[in-house]
């Protein structure tokens, strides 16, 4: 008798956890709502790269804060960016989204017709790198996945 109501008890204390996790995630949503920005940007959309190299060094006062401007090539699942530089070449690592924030520009600039050939010349990467993260979310969903 007494292990049937442990079960009870456990299941109980299973919904009351449950409902404060989720009390306590909408109630940090509401207190930084104005914090949290999410960016729709699309496809060769000008961004800043938040450069984290430097969050721990002493002199990081007369370092680069941000990076770029940078060209979005893809966005991929799980908010991750797949980025290259003004000149075409492809960065090698994904880019988080939190790192990434719009470029505002004072007025529209049009990439000529070398960088678009760049950009256009480096599928290949970019394929590779997509297949990469395919791969990650896989081995992820195979690791979390209950048996």
């Amino acid at each position: 008798m007494a292990l049937a109501k442990h079960v009870a008890y456990v299941e109980e204390m299973r919904e009351k956890v449950t409902k404060e996790k989720i009390r306590r995630t909408l109630q940090l949503k509401r207190d930084l709502q104005h914090k949290i920005e999410e960016f729709d940007l699309g496809l060769e959309s000008l961004v800043l790269v938040k450069n984290l190299a430097i969050e721990m060094l002493a002199d990081r006062k007369m370092k680069l804060r941000y990076l770029g401007p940078i060209v979005v090539m893809r966005k991929l699942q799980g908010d991750t960016y797949i980025l290259a530089e003004l000149d075409g070449s492809v960065w090698q690592n994904k880019v988080a989204a939190f790192r990434v924030l719009p470029y505002l520009s004072r007025k529209k600039l049009d990439f000529n017709s070398e960088v678009k050939d760049l950009l256009d010349a480096s599928k290949i990467n970019l394929q590779e790198l997509i297949a990469e993260s395919d791969r990650d979310n896989h081995t992820r969903e195979a690791i979390t996945k209950p048996q």
